[in-house]
C-alpha cells in the first residue's frame, strides 16, 4: 500500500514532464477526427503562414490535370486528390493561433474517405514542419 501511495505522489511530477516535453516537441496543438472523418489540426503559427503553406502542399496530391478551387475568404480549397473531393478548411483562432480541417468525399459525396483526408493533413502538417 505504501509503495502505491509513493507512486501516486509521483505522479503529477511525470505528468507534467511529459506535458513539457510534449510542447517543446512541436507546432502542433491538438490533432482530431471528429465525425464524418474531418481530421482538424491546431498549430501555433500564424494564418499568413499556415495559408500559402496549404495551397502550395494541396498542388503536390491534385490529380493530374486537375486544379484546385482556392478561395481565399474564407481560407477553403476543393480539390480532387485520388478520386475524392478534398476540402481543406484554414481558420485563424488567434494571434499564432491555426485551425486546419480537412475532409475527403468519393462517389458523390455518398462515402467519406478518411484514408485520403489523412493523407493530405499529414503531408500538410510535415511541409509546415519544414518551414
Amino acid at each position: 500500500m505504501k509503495r502505491l501511495l509513493a507512486l501516486l505522489a509521483f505522479a503529477p511530477l511525470f505528468s507534467g514532464c511529459f506535458l513539457a516535453a510534449a510542447a517543446g516537441a512541436g507546432y502542433v496543438v491538438s490533432q482530431q477526427v471528429l465525425p464524418n472523418h474531418v481530421h482538424v489540426a491546431q498549430v501555433a503559427l500564424d494564418v499568413d503562414q499556415v495559408w500559402p503553406s496549404v495551397k502550395e502542399t494541396v498542388g503536390f496530391y491534385q490529380e493530374p490535370g486537375s486544379e484546385p478551387t482556392v478561395q481565399d475568404s474564407p481560407r477553403t480549397i476543393h480539390a480532387k486528390v485520388d478520386g475524392a473531393k478534398v476540402t481543406i478548411e484554414v481558420e485563424a483562432i488567434d494571434l499564432d493561433r491555426t485551425t486546419i480541417r480537412v475532409s475527403a468525399e468519393k462517389y458523390s459525396g455518398l462515402s467519406k474517405d478518411n484514408a485520403t483526408a489523412a493523407e493530405v493533413m499529414s503531408g500538410i502538417l510535415e511541409r509546415l514542419e519544414k518551414r
